[in-house]
């Protein structure tokens, strides 16, 4: 009998709860005589590599796994999971959230392209269709469309970057005896610098303002500590804080786990 290691990262969760499997390739560690065989290599039942699953250096398809846990300060807690797809110059990414007490909520799937005029600038376009994958009470949700420019420059240690996004908002307006809420299209822009400060962990400060979504709301600016941390070749975490500086903006304290193959 045969395993592939990686297939259970997928439900990273469940596995986590009902028994402990260091090395992730599906063999508990009571069981595991080989406990630390790759995550991508085919085991037998006893936990030992059988078969090495390489990819050709020259390989342009490779692939991030990213799960993670967000906490607001109105007390809202919700879980993410991320799918990237590289080929070349384009990105796909995949995107939903769980809330603990408003379950599932919007799922998104973006399309980017990335080019470099120079060596040390960078340019990064993306579209955006948002999916209407949670309830509400009034039906309401539709899908909504975002278009995105980044850019990114790299001065000796330090790299300068910002983007602009601007989101169309499609959701039915609702007029009730007890609502009146109008929609619009809102506008989005952030810039920052970072840099790896200590070796395996890039760190960044962002500044973000995005204005609302509903008619006559209040612009949403954050102040964001952001830092990524290389684990090993494989492994990688994020973490930060995000501030919010307007009345209408939320606290947010988050940190994910994501593999790289």
């Amino acid at each position: 009998m045969k395993k592939i290691g990686i297939s259970c990262l997928l439900f990273l969760p469940l596995i986590l709860l009902a028994y402990s499997d260091s090395d992730f390739d599906g063999v508990a560690d009571e069981h595991d005589m080989c406990p630390n065989s790759e995550m991508t290599d085919i085991v037998d039942m006893s936990g030992c590599s059988v078969e090495k699953l390489v990819l050709p250096k020259d390989n342009p398809h490779h692939f991030n796994l990213i799960v993670g846990a967000n906490y607001l300060n109105n007390n809202t807690l919700n879980e993410s999971l991320q799918v990237d797809y590289y080929y070349k110059k384009f990105t796909l990414r995949l995107q939903t959230a769980n809330y603990e007490d408003g379950g599932l909520g919007d799922s998104s799937l973006g399309v980017y392209y990335t080019f470099s005029p120079k060596h040390e600038l960078s340019f990064k376009i993306g579209a955006l269709a948002i999916f209407p994958t949670y309830d509400t009470e009034f039906d309401n949700n539709n899908m909504d469309y975002k278009a995105s420019l980044a850019m990114n420059y790299q001065l000796d240690t330090i790299s300068l970057f910002g983007g602009v996004g601007y989101t169309l908002i499609n959701d039915d307006n609702i007029n009730s005896s007890t609502y009146k809420i109008t929609y619009q299209n809102s506008q989005s822009y952030y810039f920052g610098f970072g840099s790896y400060f200590i070796s395996k962990l890039y760190s960044s400060l962002i500044y973000s303002s995005s204005s609302s979504i509903y008619k006559g709301g209040d612009t949403l600016s954050n102040l964001s500590f952001y830092n990524y941390y290389n684990i090993d070749k494989k492994w990688f975490t994020s973490f930060g804080y995000s501030q919010g500086l307007t009345d209408s903006s939320l606290n947010q304290l988050y940190i994910n786990l994501g593999y790289h193959f």
